[in-house]
């Protein structure tokens, strides 16, 4: 009987390490793609970058995802001072 060498792709949690398991079983994927795409269809996160972080809502998950967000833009109408911007008058 011959044997067979086969690959294949499970995810974990960035944040607490548990496997990606929505049936109560862990998954196997034959690519990271189809890891990703499946994964987010069950509300975990994934990044381009590769991190995964799974559904859980706790302050370590939040901080985790919060982490991944770009920077809150700062609006400034034109000709408004900012608040940093120190106006030379005494407040």
């Amino acid at each position: 009987m011959p044997t067979h060498t086969h690959t294949c792709i499970t995810l974990t949690c960035d944040v607490c390490t548990e496997p990606y398991a929505p049936e109560d079983y862990t998954v196997h994927f034959d690519s990271i793609t189809d890891a990703i795409s499946h994964s987010r269809t069950s509300g975990w996160t994934a990044t381009a970058e590769g991190r995964v972080v799974c559904s859980l809502q706790d302050n370590a998950h939040r901080a985790a995802i919060t982490d991944l967000l770009p920077p809150e833009p700062v609006f400034q109408a034109a000709g408004q001072l900012s608040l940093e911007e120190d106006t030379g008058h005494d407040h």
